[in-house]
């Protein structure tokens, strides 16, 4: 499942025809927002971009769990400096693909409690005597304590907290100016 995209990405651009629509079949390119399907990587990556429009997309998009420079939730991993981490081509398999690897200190969790509820987040922090989970609702993170005597169990989701098909949201063209804006993101 981890190389899903990543083989469909090479078999629809292998030099033969047959194996391109064989592949075409079997791995379909993720849709975009024109429901046009979104070229692979590798042609994504030389698309002119922009990132000033890019800064846009991810305003709508991004910001309900992210930060840049102080400005978004802080519930996923700071982005500042995203650009002096990762490539543009690694950058786009993140987004495309958010269940291949989880930041360190992000992985969702699933926090079962004994009265029968059942919450999703980030551990925050865990003490001796409580667990605090961070959860995002998209416009703020939030931070809530609970007892370890009212937690039956914890458990690491087996996909990542952010979500699959956000690409969804936006063009071919918006994609690829988001991924060059996060490019520009970098150290100073």
């Amino acid at each position: 499942e981890d190389l899903y995209l990543t083989a469909g990405n090479e078999l629809r651009m292998a030099p033969n025809k047959e194996m391109r629509d064989e592949a075409a079949l079997l791995f379909p390119a993720p849709p975009s927002k024109d429901n046009k399907p979104l070229p692979p990587v590798g042609e994504l990556v030389k698309m002119q971009a922009n990132a000033a429009n890019g800064k846009a997309v991810f305003t709508a998009t991004c910001v309900r769990c992210h930060q840049v420079n102080g400005e978004g939730i802080d519930f996923g991993p700071n982005l500042s400096e995203i650009g002096s981490k990762l490539g543009k081509d690694a950058l786009m398999n993140k987004v495309l693909q958010p269940a291949i690897s989880n930041a360190f200190g992000f992985e969702g969790k699933v926090v079962k409690l004994k009265n029968g509820d059942q919450v999703e987040g980030i551990i925050a922090s865990q003490t001796e005597d409580e667990v605090t989970l961070k959860t995002s609702t998209g416009t703020a993170a939030i931070l809530t304590k609970y007892k370890k005597t009212e937690i039956k169990d914890i458990t690491t989701m087996k996909s990542s907290i952010m979500p699959e098909g956000l690409q969804a949201t936006m063009t071919a063209q918006e994609f690829a100016d988001l991924s060059e804006y996060l490019f520009s993101l970098k150290k100073k």
